[in-house]
C-alpha cells in the first residue's frame, strides 16, 4: 500500500483541518492554542494592510513620482509628505497639537466622502425607490400590474414616512413633564419601529446565512481531506 498524495498538498490540508478545528474548540472554552490562532490571524492581517498600503498608495504615491522626475515629484509630493510627517507628532503628548492639522484634514475628507456616499447610495437611490412607482410611464400596464406597483409604492413610501419619523427628535417643552414630541409623530415614529425591527432581521438573517454558508464550507473542506487521505493510500 503506498501513499501516492503529494507532500505539500497533504500537508496544507493536514494544518487547515487542525486549524479548522482548534476554532471549532473554542465551543468548549477558550485556551491558548485559539487565542494563538487569533493572533496569529490579526497578525496576517496586520502584515497584509501593511503590504497592500505599500504597494497601492506608498510606493506608486510616493516612490514612483520621485524616480520618474526627482524635481517635479518631489514638489508632488511634498504636501502629503509634510501632513503625513506631523501625524507622527500625535504620538507625543508634549507636540502632539502639530499632529491636529493632519488629523483634521483627515476627518474632514473621510466626512465629505462619508456623507456623499450616503448621499448617492443610500439617499438618492431611497428617493428614485419611492417615486418610481408613481411614474406616469406605468399607465402603459397593465391595469392589475398597475395597481401592484401603486400599492407597493404607497408601501414603500409609507415606510420612509414612518422610518423617518421614528428618528425625529423635535420634542416640545410642556408644562408639566419632560419634552415631548407631537402625538402624531409619536404614533409614526411607533409605526416605524416595526419597518426597523423588520430591516435589522433581515440584515441578521443575511448574516446568519453567511455564517451558515461558512460553517458548511469548512465541513466540507474537513470531509474532501478525509476523501483525499483515502483515495492517497
Amino acid at each position: 500500500m503506498t501513499f501516492e498524495l503529494p507532500f505539500l498538498e497533504l500537508l496544507g490540508g493536514a494544518v487547515g483541518v487542525l486549524l479548522t478545528l482548534l476554532v471549532f474548540s473554542y465551543l468548549l472554552g477558550d485556551h491558548f492554542l485559539v487565542r494563538l490562532i487569533f493572533y496569529g490571524y490579526v497578525g496576517l492581517m496586520a502584515g497584509y494592510a501593511v503590504l497592500l498600503s505599500f504597494n497601492s498608495v506608498i510606493y506608486p504615491l510616493l516612490f514612483q513620482p520621485l524616480l520618474r522626475d526627482p524635481v517635479g515629484g518631489a514638489i508632488q509630493i511634498a504636501v502629503p509628505l509634510v501632513l503625513s510627517g506631523l501625524l507622527l507628532f500625535k504620538v507625543s503628548t508634549r507636540f502632539s497639537i502639530l499632529g491636529n492639522l493632519s488629523l483634521a484634514f483627515l476627518v474632514g475628507v473621510g466626512l465629505a466622502a462619508l456623507i456623499g456616499g450616503a448621499i448617492q447610495g443610500t439617499l438618492v437611490p431611497q428617493i428614485s425607490a419611492v417615486i418610481s412607482p408613481f411614474d406616469l410611464a406605468q399607465a402603459s400596464l397593465a391595469a392589475q400590474d398597475r395597481i401592484s406597483v401603486i400599492v407597493q409604492g404607497f408601501l414603500i413610501l409609507f415606510g420612509t414616512v414612518v422610518t423617518l419619523s421614528y428618528f425625529h427628535y423635535g420634542a416640545r417643552p410642556r408644562a408639566s413633564g419632560p419634552p415631548r414630541r407631537l402625538e402624531w409623530i409619536e404614533t409614526l415614529g411607533w409605526m416605524g419601529q416595526f419597518f426597523i425591527a423588520i430591516a435589522l432581521g433581515l440584515i441578521f438573517a443575511g448574516l446568519l446565512k453567511a455564517g451558515f454558508v461558512a460553517l458548511v464550507e469548512r465541513a466540507r473542506t474537513l470531509l474532501d481531506f478525509v476523501n483525499l487521505i483515502q483515495q492517497g493510500f
